[in-house]
């Protein structure tokens, strides 16, 4: 595991995905590879790049079943973490773990709490992850 962590955002929303980006990109060991706005570009990158992070978005620009279906096809193809972010996350977590996430937040966390989860699951979940081995973090934020 490197040093620095790589992040892929994907959101249907290019403000919150920049305004995501500058917060994380003026963290010390943390950098975004790249922003996406749909599930086939985060796949497509993600082949690209090999991100360690992956970061969907649940957004009115982004429904839950194009999150979960970007999730699954990231999650099973490419050793990434992926992490989603939703609004509301309880009505998510069956379908977040049968899409292989290793966790599940709210929207609304705070950057400090967002900034650990990253580093977190970069350091506990190492190496390739598939939805058949992926199980969710168990400090999901409800």
């Amino acid at each position: 595991m490197s040093g620095i962590i790589r992040v892929l955002l994907v959101d249907g929303d290019e403000a919150t995905r920049e305004g995501l980006s500058q917060m994380l990109c003026s963290e010390e060991g943390i950098t975004v590879i790249s922003e996406v706005r749909s599930g086939e570009a985060a796949l497509a990158q993600a082949r690209k790049l090999s991100p360690d992070v992956t970061i969907v978005l649940a957004s009115d620009n982004m429904p839950e079943e194009a999150v979960i279906d970007s999730a699954r096809a990231i999650g099973q193809e490419l050793p990434t973490r992926v992490i989603i972010m939703a609004e509301n996350p309880i009505q998510h977590v069956l379908s977040a773990i049968k899409a292989g996430a290793v966790c599940l937040l709210s929207n609304s966390i705070s950057r400090e709490e967002l900034l650990s989860a990253i580093r977190r699951i970069n350091l506990w979940f190492p190496g390739s992850l598939s939805s058949n081995s992926t199980q969710l973090s168990s400090d999901t934020t409800l």
